[in-house]
């Protein structure tokens, strides 16, 4: 593409015209932004074939953040002087801005890039090839920005997500170290080299880097990533503190729609929506699909805003069953038009499935979209702002003493805040040799995420090997690198190689007929597992948990509670390997309580969907009712179901 000069007249103007021009030129030499895009909406009207006045309404629609029509506006100008580099360089951050992934990809690969001389537009489609699932293309092109400005700290940021997203947590560290070399002392690099490094199981630096964060936050200078800062051994204001900066970075600037008002009446039901970026092939949506199926219709109107990628999984499809009609396909459509659709829904409460994950759209929350929004699910924490009325927990997640660790009010399930899924299907039973595990050892196995796991713990499934001869230990392979790492740090204290199996990713099914092989599920601190103890659970396999004190270290003790084996939950790690040990040793008390938590499966509150479904709507239902009665959020202590339960 070459850089063409822009004429100095498109066309002549007539004098009408020509006024308005002057005008708009005018309002927005004076900042005056809605003046300016008046008048030049009016030139464009009446003359369309004047590129400057496109040109112009393009600019002054991106000076408000009205990106979509700035795009429109911006791909005329470029129709009629096809080429130009300053009109293409604006129609690039108009689709980047709008959420047009898709488009913005399309487009940047039609054109010479190397003439856009904005390397934000580069980091644009960088992180649009990200959200796309581009991983492996995003990475020359955040290279070639680092080529070109090799001290862009954006750059760095998104190469290391890039990487990290490619099993490659080695390489996002040092992506995030230089971050900190490059621009000094940062809170949320130094955040993602931890997490980097807990992904990756390689903590040479870990101790000293928590200690040196601390230390950064004390001084002042910021607070970590929430999502990683739940991996630290924090308190519930520590993290509540990561929490509320975060909510300032994503609501600071939004101004909210008018308060709606009580609910309208119309034909009486409630209408929920529910946000995410998950509803696909993620932990999220098997968790909560029957959920979707169950709610009554009678009573509830539902709706999902998706706004991640369609994968043409079959639980994309299931949930797209789930609410029909009502199953809106959001990805490519901005925050603010997204919260104005919300709005002109009628939705009563609007459910925030995503939180402070990648790639989330929170903003949507920060316009006010509804009178009731809700945090459930997706984020195990406060999200720090009263934009969000209510956080979804239980007594044992979210007892009503911890309120001070959220600025959402707590809103109890009776029994789990988890949803389950008793339709997930558990594949053909295997036996060991097909995984290649010893017939007759006392299989201990953890399938969790690699950043769950932390030395402390680590040091204590060592120990356990060590006082029990006969077990072994059956590890998720979540990346090459933490494998080569965790067989290093278990031989440095004497756990040979030859002990410790690895578990490769596989479909939902295969993985639960694996883990159901295994003797016991030993859970990790502070993050405990969460969608992976349920299914450890409903494949048959016992979980061994601790109970912390903050709502990502109380997960799995809420849902042994549910499951009806309370014993199972320890108070701490001496506790933990005391009752690991035991039942080691004691595989007929371990058969007795695998045997009734076969027995009571199908019975037991954790796998009570129509249980949960009529729990969930009852908890709806009194949100809604004290915003009829013009009262603001307040605590919802648990309550059983008051309805009968639905088969």
């Amino acid at each position: 593409m070459t850089a063409t000069k822009l004429p100095a007249a498109s066309i002549p103007r007539p004098p009408q015209a020509e006024a308005e021009f002057r005008r708009g030129v005018g309002a927005a030499q004076r900042e005056k932004w809605q003046q300016a895009i008046d008048a030049f909406r009016r030139v464009v009207a009446r003359c369309p074939e004047d590129m400057h006045s496109h040109l112009q309404l393009a600019r002054a629609y991106a000076k408000i953040g009205d990106w979509e029509p700035g795009a429109e506006a911006a791909r005329q100008a470029l129709a009629l002087l096809p080429g130009n580099a300053l009109i293409t360089a604006l129609l690039a951050l108009c689709l980047a801005r709008s959420s047009r992934d898709a488009e913005l990809i399309d487009f940047c690969q039609r054109i010479d890039m190397e003439e856009i001389a904005d390397l934000s537009i580069h980091i644009d489609l960088g992180m649009a090839l990200i959200r796309k699932r581009k991983i492996k293309e995003s990475v020359p092109v955040l290279l070639g920005v680092l080529n070109r400005d090799p001290r862009n700290l954006h750059a760095y940021a998104w190469l290391g997500t890039a990487f990290l997203l490619m099993e490659m947590p080695e390489e996002s560290r040092e992506c995030c170290r230089n971050i900190e070399a490059i621009g000094g002392p940062n809170v949320r690099a130094l955040s993602s080299v931890i997490f980097s490094s807990l992904q990756a199981a390689n903590w040479t630096t870990l101790g000293d880097d928590i200690s040196a964060l601390q230390s950064h936050i004390e001084a002042g200078l910021g607070q970590p990533i929430p999502f990683y800062a739940l991996t630290l051994p924090w308190t519930r204001a520590q993290l509540l503190a990561a929490s509320r900066i975060q909510a300032q970075i994503c609501f600071g600037t939004i101004s909210p729609l008018p308060r709606p008002p009580a609910r309208r009446a119309r034909d009486g039901r409630i209408r929920i929506g529910y946000v995410s970026g998950d509803l696909q092939k993620h932990a999220t949506a098997y968790l909560v699909a029957e959920l979707f199926e169950r709610h009554d219709p009678n009573r509830f109107e539902i709706h999902a805003y998706s706004y991640g990628i369609d994968d043409q999984s079959p639980i994309r499809r299931r949930l797209e069953a789930a609410f029909g009609e009502r199953f809106h396909d959001v990805e490519a459509i901005p925050a603010a038009t997204l919260a104005h659709r919300i709005r002109n829904d009628g939705i009563d409460v609007l459910i925030d499935l995503k939180g402070y994950t990648l790639h989330s759209r929170n903003e949507v929350f920060g316009y006010r979209s509804a009178p009731i929004q809700v945090n459930f699910l997706g984020f195990p924490g406060s999200l720090g702002s009263p934009i969000y009325d209510y956080i979804i927990g239980d007594p044992i997640v979210t007892p009503l003493e911890h309120a001070d660790g959220y600025d959402e009010k707590i809103a109890q399930m009776p029994d789990c805040y988890q949803p389950n899924d008793r339709q997930r299907i558990v594949g053909e039973p295997r036996d060991r040799s097909f995984y290649g595990l010893p017939d007759e050892a006392m299989v201990f196995c953890s399938f969790n995420n690699n950043y769950k796991l932390t030395p402390d713990v680590f040091d204590r499934w060592c120990a356990i090997l060590q006082k029990a001869p006969h077990a072994v230990l059956w590890l998720f392979e979540a990346n090459r690198q933490a494998r080569r790492n965790l067989i290093a740090y278990a031989a440095r204290r004497g756990i040979s190689a030859d002990r410790i199996y690895w578990a490769p990713p596989l479909p939902l099914a295969e993985h639960l007929a694996r883990i159901r092989v295994a003797d016991l599920f030993l859970d990790t601190a502070p993050v405990n597992a969460h969608t992976t103890a349920s299914d450890a659970l409903w494949a048959g396999t016992p979980v061994l948990t601790i109970l912390g004190d903050t709502f990502v270290s109380r997960v799995a003790a809420s849902l042994l509670h549910a499951a009806e084996l309370p014993e199972l939950v320890a108070a701490d790690l001496d506790e933990y390997e005391r009752i690991a040990l035991e039942l080691a040793h004691d595989r007929d008390r371990l058969r007795a309580i695998r045997s009734r938590l076969a027995d009571r499966r199908m019975t037991c509150r954790l796998f009570d969907s129509a249980r949960y479904t009529s729990a969930f709507e009852d908890l709806v239902v009194r949100m809604v009712e004290r915003h009829a009665q013009g009262l603001g959020p307040d605590h919802l202590p648990a309550a059983f179901p008051q309805r009968s339960e639905r088969t």
